[in-house]
């Protein structure tokens, strides 16, 4: 026998995907770029061929930016780490309901809206906006084009799917855990105007005046950074009488708040119990071991993925009347930050 040499598998082209789905090459291109003028069976068959076939054209090439019907579009907050987690999440699940996630990462130079310009250039067929910062006037404009879900951000548009966990229960479950312990000087630090302030600050309020606490309400500005954390620690050390249990916007906020406190010399949980919100990685942290509100990203992700998908395979923005909303409940996660007043090490 001779040393014959293997060749090379044939590269699949674009002739061989118009050849299975039984369609002209132009159709192929138009079907897979999102053109109007190609029948929705016609445009299945496409789309089915080329996944058949195993094909994926070049996102760079040019007329092909919408050629694959099953991308989606995620935009998250690149300073949250909570949201880092998410993302991890949002990727097995979106793999295992057969989508595509581009990713666009909003920063403090690269915002919200160009992200959001950036992958409708790209083509994709739905978006996630997580913990938008949005108008609910710019949300409504993305909806209106392509199927959007809400991720993490309450909000009430017709035509906008949303899934978030309910953060009024989440914060309320904070100051009942807290008052259990036998606190009755709470202080909410809010997030400062961002996304779910207000549900947040709601859940603590509610909560407050239920367990006869309304005389003690107390909630000072903050947000969602480290920084946001600092500030506010700052001001609570000055305060005379002091709270004895502060619950925080987010994780972020609260570990900034944890560490500033404990640098001013001020006992956690001892003279002051905290509490954050996510249960994002910085709150397991051995070093912070922070009580938190979780959030459950696998189970986020699963529902939002699963919902993607069926817009995905509709095409076509959501009918206003039609949007699902799907809320998921939290849970207290207890570790070494909060203990009854005057318990606790320390540190």
């Amino acid at each position: 026998m001779g040393n014959a040499t293997a060749r090379p598998p044939k590269k699949v082209t674009i002739r061989d995907v118009a050849r299975l789905a039984g369609t002209s090459t132009s159709t192929v291109s138009v079907a897979l770029s999102g053109g109007a003028h190609v029948s929705k069976a016609t445009r299945r068959r496409v789309i089915d061929a080329a996944d058949r076939l195993g094909w994926r054209p070049d996102r760079r090439a040019a007329g092909l930016r919408r050629f694959h019907s099953r991308q989606v579009g995620i935009i998250y907050e690149v300073a949250q780490s909570f949201q880092a987690s998410l993302l991890d999440a949002l990727y097995v699940a979106m793999a295992e309901e057969g989508l595509d996630a581009v990713l666009a990462g909003a920063t403090v130079h690269h915002t919200e809206q160009t992200c959001v310009a950036e992958l409708l250039r790209d083509g994709c067929q739905a978006m996630v906006l997580t913990g938008s910062g949005l108008s609910d006037h710019e949300i409504a404009a993305i909806a209106a084009r392509i199927p959007t879900l809400s991720l993490c951000r309450q909000l009430s548009l017709g035509g906008v799917d949303v899934v978030a966990c309910d953060s009024r229960q989440g914060a309320a479950t904070a100051v009942e855990a807290l008052v259990g312990l036998g606190h009755r000087e709470i202080m909410h630090v809010n997030g400062g105007g961002r996304p779910m302030t207000t549900e947040r600050e709601q859940g603590y309020v509610g909560a407050m005046t239920r367990l006869g606490l309304a005389g003690h309400i107390r909630i000072m500005p903050g947000g969602s950074t480290v920084e946001a954390g600092v500030a506010a620690a700052q001001a609570i050390a000055v305060l005379r009488p002091r709270p004895t249990a502060v619950t925080c916007f987010n994780d972020m906020c609260a570990g900034g708040l944890l560490r500033q406190l404990r640098l001013q010399g001020i006992g956690v949980p001892r003279e002051i119990s905290v509490v954050g919100f996510d249960d994002a990685p910085v709150a397991s942290d051995p070093t912070t071991a922070l009580t938190s509100v979780r959030q459950d990203a696998v189970e986020l992700a699963a529902r939002a993925a699963a919902l993607l998908r069926t817009r995905v395979e509709l095409e076509g923005p959501v009918r206003p009347g039609a949007e699902q909303v799907i809320t998921i409940g939290t849970e207290l996660v207890t570790r070494t930050t909060t203990s009854p007043p005057g318990a606790g090490p320390a540190g």
